[in-house]
């Protein structure tokens, strides 16, 4: 027997197997599955929300989807167009048209063709979602029809097509209507004319074929049918027709899914790749790419869009030169360790070779005098004290353990030298050569041990010159560290994203805070105090806030090839590094109109970011003012509570009756009433100082989603040697050419 005739005698067996299904199943029960309606193995567009469960954007792959929540979101106008075109009698058959199916049947023979056609909206559902979509086979179509019979039993026809509008494949990758409006108009569905309805219903049949970006005559062509079969059923009128199928076709800019832009761009793609490098999120990079970008995420993260403009204005502001310098910024809230802001260049989506260069976590640039508070933390620790007494001369040597050669270190041009100074002195001013001696004294090794303990994750080398910044950390490293401070001596590890479910609403992910004290309290508390000096007097003047305590250092390394300002309040820790992303350029004159160094753009830039993140917040003084004689008085050490558990009044009243103060931080958690106390730094038992901070994490009912935004339409550094003359210092402002002075 020729391939021909089996293939006429296939379809006309079909033919009357159809006829005989179609009878049989209202007599008796088709031996099947059972039936329980789910959204098929298409792929899901993840979701990305920022801390107010705010859409941010979507990460999606070749296959993406939105889907609606009722079909009363789907216009009238649409819900007509593809029931025209694709199933015209599906508001009066039960799940099978007999008519279709007979027709396409014969058309069939006629052509030589396999069982093509004829299938009803409710069999294309569960073709698509229960079955093997590549076989074309005769039981394949009959246990095709037995489930759509089923399916109508079981369900009724708005359901069926909610289920059908959002699964169905619109080509670009699209699935569903919501997608597919948006992927070829831009368009939300309330939106789209009567011609984009139609145009998005002939797709359906030939998506790729049909597609309006390669194809538009077919396209046009299979719209007009569509509105052929609108008006045929009266679901039009002629004018409305008339108007339709002469209406221009405008379609939105066609963009590949890795040229999609959205906002927050450095941010959105740190916590992409903390997905994709973490094996919670699947045991080899390709499980990972497919969960993240196929497999329906909700991603929900700490960034506060307000928090997030204000470092970005406040960037555009001090530096609004394209060309010049760029800038990093990091903001994290010290009660909770959160990443409310970052910022990792001028912008991510920029035509620059270096832009989509994250500056705030790649590379790692020299942190200058930043890193001095670290050494001196590491020798409060062994006991040395901020009032003991060291050389300043303009210039030193210094041995150099196990070579032979020594260590020239000079101060910052403008400060000289001279007689002896504290150690409190020699940070406001910024001394290398006290701090040189003292990085001697303490050992590299427990000063880098020290940065590390509060919070630096880059890799450090226990070198002499670390002290004055040799060793490249990132931005983000510089803000942790300083934000244990900030808690007098707790690290809490950073974090970006909170929670991470599937589709279904599966937890993946949950942030459980951890907090370690890694310093005494008082300690910390000495080294706030001698921050503070710094901004109220020394280089890092320009970082102060009206009516509030800051703390901080400022950072200038060798040549001024990279500059910054770390600092904090009670609430909130900022990092900025300034610098030119692409290579370790002098930031001076002519390249820059002037010196540029942690006091001066870094500064004012931290000042800008914290003065309007402070807006509306209570002024709050730190929690200790620490003497710095050798005589000083410390609060009376108590014991924390234990108030894990309890709500939130019972445990800020047992947290007072020992003498401390209480800060509340907000967090979602499921299955956990809200009001209760589900994490405390410190722990219970630690000792604190009296009238020292516990924070409690008290549970509150989670934000919900707000709608999605529409889409905008629309550096690397280099490590360097190590550095010798890193500094900030200079003389009180003033005019004309004192100004660089001023900066320093």
């Amino acid at each position: 027997m020729s391939p021909i005739l089996a293939r006429r005698r296939a379809a006309l067996r079909l033919g009357s197997v159809v006829l005989a299904v179609s009878l049989a199943t209202g007599a008796c029960t088709y031996e099947t599955r059972d039936l329980q309606v789910s959204l098929p193995a298409t792929a899901q567009s993840s979701f990305i929300y920022d801390a107010e469960g705010r859409l941010i954007t979507t990460f999606r792959g070749e296959q993406h989807r939105r889907s609606l929540d009722s079909l009363d979101e789907a216009p009238r106008i649409l819900q007509d167009a593809i029931v025209a075109i694709e199933d015209e009698r599906f508001w009066q058959h039960q799940g099978v048209d007999v008519r279709a199916l007979l027709r396409a049947a014969r058309s069939n023979i006629a052509v030589d063709g396999v069982f093509q056609g004829g299938s009803t909206i409710t069999q294309q559902y569960v073709g698509r979602a229960f079955l093997d979509r590549t076989e074309i086979t005769v039981s394949r179509k009959i246990e095709e029809i037995a489930l759509a019979l089923q399916l109508e039993r079981a369900y009724t026809k708005e359901f069926i097509l909610l289920q059908y509008l959002n699964t169905v494949n619109f080509g670009e990758g699209a699935y569903g209507v919501l997608t597919a409006a948006r992927e070829y108009f831009d368009k939300e569905l309330d939106e789209l004319t009567l011609a984009e309805s139609a145009l998005l219903a002939g797709l359906i049949q030939a998506p790729s074929a049909r597609n309006p970006y390669e194809n538009r005559p077919s396209a046009i062509q299979r719209r007009e049918a569509v509105l052929e079969r609108m008006l045929a059923n009266d679901w039009i009128t002629d004018k409305e027709f008339e108007q339709a199928r002469t209406e221009p076709l405008r379609l939105a800019p066609r963009v590949a899914t890795l040229e999609e832009e959205y906002e927050y761009g450095y941010f959105v793609e740190e916590v992409r790749q903390w997905i994709l490098t973490d094996q919670r999120f699947g045991s080899t990079p390709e499980e990972r790419v497919q969960l993240l970008f196929e497999g329906g995420l909700h991603i929900y993260t700490t960034l506060r869009p307000d928090v997030q403009r204000s470092a970005e204005a406040a960037l555009a502001t001090i530096l609004p030169w394209e060309g010049g310098p760029s800038a990093a910024i990091v903001v994290i809230r010290n009660d909770t360790g959160h990443v409310e802001a970052m910022v990792g260049g001028r912008d991510f989506f920029g035509e620059a070779a270096s832009a989509r260069f994250n500056l705030a976590t790649q590379g790692g640039r020299q942190p200058g005098s930043g890193f001095k508070p670290f050494v001196l933390t590491a020798a409060l620790e062994q006991g040395i004290q901020m009032s003991a007494l060291y050389p300043a001369p303009a210039a030193i040597e210094l041995p150099i353990p196990g070579l032979e050669e020594t260590w020239e270190v000079s101060n910052f041009s403008d400060v000289g030298g001279g007689g002896l100074l504290t150690l409190r002195e020699a940070l406001v001013r910024s001394i290398n050569t006290v701090y040189a001696q003292l990085m001697a004294e303490v050992t590299p090794e427990a000063g880098v041990g020290m940065a590390q303990r509060l919070g630096v994750a880059s890799p450090l080398q226990p070198v002499l010159a670390a002290v004055l910044g040799s060793e490249d950390v990132t931005v983000l490293d510089m803000a942790v560290a300083y934000s244990t401070l900030a808690r007098r001596g707790i690290y809490v590890r950073p974090t970006m994203v909170t929670r991470v479910t599937r589709l279904d609403g599966t937890v993946l992910y949950e942030h459980e805070p951890h907090s370690t004290r890694v310093l005494d309290s008082r300690i910390a508390d000495e080294m706030t105090d001698v921050m503070t000096e710094v901004v109220e007097a020394g280089t890092g003047r320009r970082a102060a806030l009206a009516e509030r305590q800051v703390a901080g250092k400022t950072g200038t390394a060798e040549n001024f090839v990279d500059a910054g300002f770390t600092g904090y309040t009670p609430q909130y820790t900022t990092a900025v590094w300034v610098g030119f992303p692409d290579a370790q350029i002098p930031m001076e004159p002519p390249t820059t109109e002037r010196d540029v160094t942690g006091g001066s753009y870094p500064a004012e830039i931290f000042q800008l970011v914290m003065a309007d993140i402070h807006e509306g917040l209570g002024p709050r003084p730190f929690a200790a003012s620490v003497p710095t004689t050798t005589t000083t008085q410390y609060p009376p050490v108590v014991e924390v509570p234990s108030v894990i558990d309890l709500p939130r009044e019972e445990a800020e009243n047992a947290i007072e009756e020992a003498y401390l103060d209480v800060r509340v931080s907000e967090v979602v958690r499921a299955g956990v009433e809200p009001g209760t106390v589900v994490n405390q730094i410190p722990r219970a038992t630690e000792l604190a100082s009296g009238g020292s901070a516990v924070i409690i994490e008290v549970v509150v009912e989670p934000p919900e989603p707000q709608p999605a935004p529409q889409p905008a339409e629309v550096p690397e550094g280099e490590e360097s040697g190590t550095e010798q003359r890193s500094e900030d210092e200079g003389q009180p402002p003033g005019d004309g050419q004192n100004d660089a002075e001023a900066d320093q």
